[in-house]
Parts: structure tokens; sequence; C-alpha cells
């Protein structure tokens, strides 16, 4: 009988003894992974990544963080603070050398979700020159990741002409997407490199995408082929929205755009295309446009070309073009006919502006503008965010 309960108390002690020799708690690998993501704290990732490392039988992850850790504590300078620095200089530029694809591919999938760290970690892709390249238009082309898609159109401006030669094989490229297509043909815009002309003009002869041939024409006129001008500014007004976001956009950058036409371009139903005129009216001034903008600000657009409007007029009032403005808006305010509390939102957040902060103060002795608004203040408005933003208004003018 004393043999029988030796057997079974032997099993269970060497199980014991197995349960003490694992783990306990999280592995350095999700500690290190929360320190990076979510709390951005690159020093103490680091040190749970670097263990990681040498723990994981999968490598892949630990690596990809590890690298993105050094680039945040670098950027932050946190690094620097508690005298890493040198450290985390020299394993970046190392990591960056050896980075495989896999890793990259591992860097894209951990910056897929927005975080503190994303810029840091998107950075060492560019860092890593032309065959980051290739993985960026695969992505592109392929649909992967799209959350960063916009972030890989900048990412490729950023890598430049290094990386030129790439992008016009996608450009070219029957199987790219006309869509992607437009996306590239705005990166060779930024880049600003004329070697891309001759493509340019290849693919504008090949293709029945009327939105992609303005993208091309805006661009080409950015490389100095000026004789695009007359197609672009007439482009404002083409049946096709896609032609005329392209041309609407493309407004900053044309020289001697009669204003007239711009203020014309506001009536359109698009909020991309007014968003882009109005942008554009803040370099082709002309104070006829002020009536055309405050409408914006009242009208029934998204929030786009109303912030836009916010910003363009305080142009205007920077330049003397918007006089007596601030007593305009604040009549229109405090008389009730804007019922759509956003709007009213809006045009105090113009009020807040410092030229018009000046208007206001300049009324004291004949139309006390701020104590209207103060009366509107206490008594009228309703809505707690416009009210909030009433009281901003008010403490900036005391």
């Amino acid at each position: 009988m004393k043999k029988i309960l030796i057997i079974p108390l032997v099993v269970l002690l060497l199980m014991g003894f197995g349960c003490e020799t694992k783990q306990k708690g999280p592995s350095n690998l999700s500690v290190g992974r929360s320190k990076l993501i979510d709390s951005g704290n690159a020093l103490e990732a680091v040190e749970h990544l670097e263990k990681a490392e040498q723990e994981e039988a999968n490598k892949l992850e630990p690596r990809a963080l590890l690298l993105i850790a050094y680039s945040h504590g670098l950027s932050t300078g946190s690094a620097s603070s508690l005298g890493v620095e040198a450290k985390f200089k020299n394993q970046r530029e190392q990591r960056i050398q050896e980075l495989t694809e896999a890793e990259m591919k591992q860097i894209l999938q951990i910056l897929s979700k927005p975080s503190r760290i994303q810029k840091d970690g998107l950075q060492v892709l560019v860092d890593k020159g032309p065959e980051a390249t290739v993985l960026i238009l695969d992505s592109l082309t392929k649909g992967r990741y799209p959350t960063l898609h916009s972030n890989f159109a900048q990412m490729l401006v950023q890598l430049g002409s290094e990386g030129l030669d790439l992008v016009l094989a996608r450009l070219t490229d029957e199987t790219t997407a006309p869509v992607v297509k437009g996306k590239l043909v705005q990166v060779l815009a930024e880049i600003g490199d004329a070697k891309a002309v001759d493509a340019l003009k290849s693919l504008q002869t090949g293709t029945m995408d009327l939105g992609l041939t303005m993208e091309i024409n805006t661009t080409l006129y950015q490389l100095g082929e000026k004789s695009y001008q007359k197609d672009i500014i007439a482009g404002i007004s083409h049946s096709d929205v896609a032609v005329r976001r392209a041309a609407a956009k493309a407004m900053v950058n044309i020289n001697d755009v009669p204003p007239k036409t711009l203020i014309a371009g506001l009536k359109d139903t698009d909020s991309e295309v007014v968003a882009s005129l109005v942008e554009a009216l803040a370099i082709h001034r002309d104070a006829t446009a002020v009536d055309s903008l405050v409408n914006i600000l009242t009208g029934e657009l998204n929030k786009d070309p109303k912030q836009a409007a916010i910003g363009t007029l305080d142009v205007y009032g920077q330049n003397k073009l918007a006089r007596g403005l601030a007593k305009r808006i604040t009549m229109l305010l405090i008389g009730g006919t804007v019922s759509d509390a956003d709007n009213r939102l809006h045009l105090v957040q113009l009020l807040k502006r410092e030229p018009f902060l000046k208007q206001i103060r300049a009324t004291e002795l004949y139309d006390n503008l701020e104590f209207k608004l103060y009366e509107y203040h206490r008594e009228t408005e309703q809505s707690e965010l416009v009210r909030t933003s009433l009281k901003q208004l008010l403490d900036a003018l005391q």
C-alpha cells in the first residue's frame, strides 16, 4: 500500500516543479508592445523588447517593435534625456540596414492602427529607401493597409527622386487602377522632378479617364509645362466632378488666375471643389469674394469649406480686405436667422481671429459689439458648444 501511495505523490511533486519553472505573468513581448504602442514609453519598452528578442522563437515582431521603439525614443528626446541617445542611434541605423521585407511588413501591420508611434515607425521605412518604395507601391496597388494609404503618398514624396523610376513603372503599368494612378500623379507633382514629364505625357495620350487626365495636366504644369494653364482653369466649370476637383486643387499653384473665375466656382455643390477654391482665394485675393465666403459659413456644405473660409477671411482681415466684417458677422449671429448651431459656431470661430477681435474692440464707442455679444451669450444662445466658444471670444476681448 505504501508503494502505491508513493507513486502519485511523486507525480504531483513533478507537476508542481514544472509549474514553478513556467513564466509567470505577461511575456516581455506583450509588456514591451503595450509600453510602446499604448503608452509611448520607448525606454521601458526597449528593456522588455530586447529581452523578448532573445526569448521569442519568432523574432519578427520583437525586432519590428524594437526598431520603432528606438526611433520613437530618439524623436521624442527621451533617449537623449537618459543618456542612451548614441545606443539608440547605432541600433536604429544597424537595424534599418538589416531590415528584411518580412520585418517591413510587420512594421506596417503594427502601424495599421493609429497611435502616437505611427509617424516614427513610418519614417523607418522612408529611411530604408528604394526597398521600402517597392513595398509601399505594392501595398497601394493591391489595397493593403488601407488606413495607411494617405501616409504612403507622403512617404513616396519623402523618398523623392530616389524612388522615381519605381513610381513611373507603376504609373505606366496597365494593371494599376486609375484611382492609384491619380495618387501617383499627385506624388510626382510634389516630388517635382522633370524626368517624369515624358512618362506623364505618354500616360495622358493613353487614358480615357477625364479626372486622371486633369491630374496629369496639373502635374505637368507644376513641372514646367505652362501650356496647360488654360485647360486647367477651364476645368473648374467641367461637368465631371473629378475634373473639377483636380482643377480646383491646382488653383493654389496656378499663376494669374482671375479671382472672378474662382468666385463663380464657389457655387459648386461639391464640398471638395469649394474648399479648394476657397483656399486658392487666400492666394488670389479679391475683396469681392468676401460675400461669397460669408455665404459658405452659413450654407449647407460640410465643415471643410467652412473651415477653409474662416482661414481665407482671416487672411483678408490681415490684408485690410474685410473692413467692417466683424460687425456684419456679429449682427448675423445675434439676428436669429442662422438656425444651424454648427454654422453659428463657425461665425464665432471667425470672430475669434485676431483681425476681427481688433475690429470688435474698435467699436466700443459707437456700436459696442462686445456688449451685444455678451448679451447674446447671456440671454439667447442655447447651444452649449456655441456658448463655450462665445465665452472664449468674450474672454479674448478683455
